[in-house]
């Protein structure tokens, strides 16, 4: 942590490594101490090679009025998967005393496509490096269900599906504001035992509204 302003890159973005008897060790584990190893340690910092990707994160809260806003920069592998790079999120989080409550059953994470919210990536799936920006999107609890149909009206509810009907806002306006006069007129309402394609609700970025 000490080297990480001399540097300029977070802590995951650098490896240290310790010279014993002309020879390299990797210090992999981030509670050693270098009094335990050596008694004048000398150490070599090694920067970023092209396996790796710069990334800027967001946090969005949904539920709050300052909904979207700068968090930190990341650099994370190739090939990372995206539970780990949660796990790594959390981590530079603390370290970093950023203003946040991270838990990693309850947290997303989702591409940034300007400002509007884009795919859900899933705990076993392999992080984008090309995608330059993401939002960190903190839950109440973990998710529901994990899939990338996301279709879970019902379940949440606990409604029958064919009492529920719903409606979709586009992506014309992020965050979206509709006054609560305009949602039972303006939107068009689909049950949603209906031809599912009519409702689109698998495209990314989309309000959904639905009622009983």
């Amino acid at each position: 942590m000490e080297l990480v302003p001399l540097i300029g890159i977070p802590p995951a973005g650098f490896r240290v490594y310790e010279i014993r008897n002309d020879e390299e060790y990797e210090m992999e584990r981030l509670n050693e101490r270098l009094m335990d190893i050596i008694s004048e340690p000398k150490l070599i910092v090694r920067l970023p090679q092209l396996d790796r990707a710069r990334i800027k994160l967001y946090l969005l809260q949904v539920n709050n009025t300052d909904l979207s806003k700068y968090m930190m920069e990341s650099i994370v592998a190739k090939d990372t998967l995206v539970r780990e790079f949660k796990k790594q999120i959390i981590e530079e989080a603390k370290a970093r005393r950023i203003d946040c409550v991270l838990e990693l059953d309850k947290m997303r994470l989702r591409d940034k496509l300007l400002v509007y919210p884009g795919s859900v990536y899933l705990d076993y799936q392999v992080i984008d490096t090309s995608m330059e920006t993401y939002y960190v999107e903190p839950l109440k609890g973990p998710e529901k269900k994990k899939h990338k149909g996301q279709i879970q009206l019902s379940e949440l509810s606990g409604v029958p599906t064919e009492y529920i009907y719903c409606a979709k806002y586009g992506l014309s306006l992020f965050p979206v504001e509709m006054s609560c006069l305009d949602i039972e007129n303006k939107l068009i309402w689909y049950s949603i035992t209906s031809d599912r394609s009519s409702l689109a609700l698998y495209d990314d970025g989309r309000v959904i509204y639905y009622k009983y």
